[in-house]
């Protein structure tokens, strides 16, 4: 009896007694194998995918060697690679002046054109051309590079500096000699390359759109195939682009954007669709700075030391951050909270002018400092003005009694361009003024010194000599946040964030597909 006749045979009850043991050992089958896949592989990342980052501003010239916006320097740290990227070695010599520098082989920019050593060299020199106002001109100033060979360039410094290559070739964007030596560098903002850049970073510009007006508002990166690194995840990022955080809230909110940052908590509340936050550490810091010149009464340590105490930092945090802000005692985190109380009568019957920029976050701060201070008896003229005004006018006059505003650490937390004597004039950023033979030769001392655990001592007494004279009310160093989607995977979480760009330094490992597979 075959197969067919035998189940023809059954009863009725005996043919359902069949189908519900089959349904039970299908259902336990898909049941076991399920648990065995999960017990037994993990997810990892899958090529392929699009992933929509969402900006306020435009892009103007995608150049890094040339004044551009926030968003050109976003689409820069993409498009374009580093030195310490492209380098197979960088080997610092015994003068600890001189870094030579050895290119890893056949790296191609996107054009199928080599990148060699010439293409470094003729950056630099374009960075050092005073035409071409590159935001990285001090930064360089007195560094020599020579060609070796096509593969190998040589540095030299005037001076031993410790970070040279974590706070300079690491942040040194090469530009490619053959698309722009042609071109006088006072042109350079002008050129068609500004919105069809040439790099050698893992995405390249494919193509953009624009309104009747001119205004971009999309453009489209593809994955770089002649990349020299490791092949990213994401095949494409679009960036889409709004006018200001309220628009780019609305877009994401809507399913139009699948990532963007912030650079304050203040906004997070008004994100409804289901996203993941995170929060990376920032060596941003913020504080008033207390110009000793535009008020005798500021050179009486006791009402600096006062200032500082009055303020209550860990309020100021979670009110203005949600307490995604380290409260900060000193230009370092190193600093801890003093605990000796100053003499807070000084402030009463005191006026103080303070002057802040036209941000909400720092208004908000502004005022909270302002009620600290006035519960003391100060009065206090909170004077607000736009970034520009600031940046262009009061910083340029020092017009200013105290001011609330920010400096940007860079990796190697050297203090010197915000603290020594020699950087208190317009365009340097030392802006209390601040004057002490001993910190300027501990300052010039921590940048010739290599050994790690040694320049983190010295950085210690720096921090703690600069707070005890108190220059400044140091106030917090915040987060930044970074919103997505649920299914973004690969972001370093541990990254110290220096500029808003650098969230995208590990982009490479960033992912929207995955898969399963056997542990």
């Amino acid at each position: 009896m075959n197969l067919t006749n035998l189940y023809k045979s059954w009863s009725r009850n005996e043919r359902l007694i069949f189908w519900g043991a089959l349904l039970v050992f299908a259902v336990t089958l898909i049941i076991r194998t399920s648990f065995y896949l999960q017990s037994n592989t993990l997810l990892a990342p899958k090529p392929g995918g699009e992933f929509r980052e969402g900006v306020v501003g435009q892009p103007i010239f995608i150049n890094p060697v040339v004044p551009g916006s926030e968003t050109d320097r976003d689409l820069s740290r993409l498009i374009f690679s580093s030195v310490t990227e492209v380098a197979e070695s960088i080997k610092l010599l015994e003068d600890n002046r001189t870094y030579n520098v050895r290119l890893k082989e056949n790296i191609r920019w996107q054009d199928e054109e080599k990148l060699t050593s010439d293409d470094i060299i003729f950056t630099l020199q374009t960075i050092q051309d005073p035409g071409a106002r590159s935001p990285l001109f001090t930064s360089f100033q007195g560094v020599t590079v020579e060609r070796v060979s096509e593969l190998e360039v040589k540095f030299t410094l005037q001076n031993p500096y410790a970070f040279f290559e974590t706070d300079h070739l690491k942040n040194l964007l090469i530009i490619p000699k053959h698309v722009f030596a042609d071109t006088p560098v006072e042109n350079l903002g002008f050129s068609i390359y500004g919105l069809k850049p040439v790099g050698s970073g893992p995405y390249k510009v494919v193509g953009y759109k624009s309104d009747e007006k001119g205004v971009i508002n999309i453009m489209n990166l593809a994955e770089n195939k002649n990349y020299f690194g490791d092949k990213p995840y994401l095949a494409a990022i679009t960036f889409k682009f709004y006018k200001n955080t309220s628009e780019l809230l609305q877009a994401y909110n809507a399913g139009q954007v699948d990532g963007f940052g912030l650079s304050t908590a203040e906004s997070l509340g008004e994100v409804n669709l289901r996203h993941n936050t995170y929060y990376l550490p920032s060596s941003r810091y913020y504080a008033v700075f207390i110009n000793q010149s535009a008020n005798e009464k500021f050179k009486d340590i006791k009402i600096r030391e006062a200032l500082n105490d009055a303020v209550d930092r860990d309020r100021i945090t979670k009110d203005v951050f949600d307490s995604h802000a380290t409260p900060l005692y000193g230009p370092t985190a190193l600093t801890k909270k003093p605990q000796a109380q100053s003499d807070l009568g000084v402030l009463k019957d005191l006026e103080l002018n303070l002057t802040v920029p036209d941000e909400p976050f720092l208004v908000k701060t502004g005022n909270l400092i302002k009620e600290s201070w006035e519960s003391q008896g100060a009065k206090v003229n909170l004077k607000v003005l736009s970034l520009k005004n600031i940046q262009e006018e009061t910083l340029r006059t020092t017009d200013y009694e105290l001011l609330l505003f920010g400096n940007i650490v860079k990796e190697g937390q050297d203090l010197f361009a915000f603290w020594h004597s020699s950087r208190r004039f317009y365009p340097d950023q030392n802006l209390a003024l601040y004057q002490d033979k001993q910190v300027d030769t501990a300052l010039e001392s921590y940048r010739k010194t290599f050994d790690e655990r040694e320049r983190m001592d010295r950085l210690q007494k720096i921090s703690d000599a600069i707070a005890s004279d108190a220059p400044a009310v140091f106030l917090y160093s915040p987060d930044y946040l970074y919103i997505a989607t649920p299914n973004l995977g690969g972001l370093d979480l541990a990254k110290v964030i220096n500029t808003a760009s650098d969230r995208f330094a590990d982009i490479t490992k960033w992912y929207v597909k995955t898969k399963r597979i056997f542990k």
